[in-house]
């Protein structure tokens, strides 16, 4: 005679087990698609911020009368309001106006260099994520 306590899967549990899997499957599946507009969102606002940081300082340049590499992350402009100076401190650039204080301008900053080519100025920031963004400006130099 059959013994209907026999110890082992039947082919029920084994059905319940293939339909929690597939739905545990299709989770990590939708996961996936909507990791992807998250990433995307989240890159538009690195790109928000270097945009800002691009015209904040395109704006002070338009007021330089003159310009000063000290090294290739330290630059010094001279204004109208006095002297500028542009310089990484810790993972970020500052702006420092006559010494005193400082503004942040661009955030996660690895490193950056300056280069100046008569009335240009071209910036490159490889940021904290690895991600390098480049720009040339147009300095002012107004002379009174």
């Amino acid at each position: 005679m059959k013994s209907w306590n026999e110890k082992g899967y039947s082919l029920l549990e084994s059905i319940i087990h293939l339909l929690i899997f597939t739905m545990l499957i299709q989770l990590t599946v939708l996961f996936f698609y909507w990791q992807t507009p998250i990433e995307k969102v989240y890159q538009g606002d690195l790109l928000g911020e270097w945009e800002l940081f691009s015209l904040e300082f395109q704006e002070v340049l338009e007021e330089v009368t003159a310009v000063t590499e000290i090294n290739p992350t330290i630059l010094s402009f001279q204004t109208k309001r006095g002297e500028i100076i542009i310089q990484q401190y810790k993972q970020m650039i500052r702006k420092v106006v006559d010494g005193d204080g400082h503004v942040p301008l661009l955030m996660n900053v690895k490193t950056y260099a300056f280069t100046v080519n008569g009335s240009e100025l071209q910036i490159a920031v490889e940021m904290m994520d690895g991600r390098r963004k480049e720009r040339t400006f147009a300095i002012g130099l107004y002379q009174e």
